[in-house]
């Protein structure tokens, strides 16, 4: 990850600076990112709730796919 962003904990810096620059995120960063716990977020990654991809035997998400969680689900039923 970026080594700028080691140096602070996720705690000190504001989801804008945090965010911006990265692609790849750890489950840690993820869960900060969607708001829930990395318990609860390894949850919705194993019911397939969101995508997540396996380097090292890690579990990494790509901001794309998380910002795709977030959106809502439902689909409004055109009426005739």
């Amino acid at each position: 990850m970026s080594s700028d962003i080691s140096k602070y904990s996720i705690e000190e810096l504001s989801s804008a600076q945090l965010f911006d620059k990265l692609k790849w995120m750890t489950s840690k960063e993820a869960a900060f990112y969607l708001r829930v716990s990395v318990g609860e977020l390894r949850n919705m990654a194993y019911r397939n709730q969101i995508v997540f991809y396996r380097l090292n035997n890690r579990l990494r998400f790509l901001r794309s796919d998380l910002d795709q969680a977030l959106k809502p689900s439902f689909q409004t039923e055109a009426k005739a």
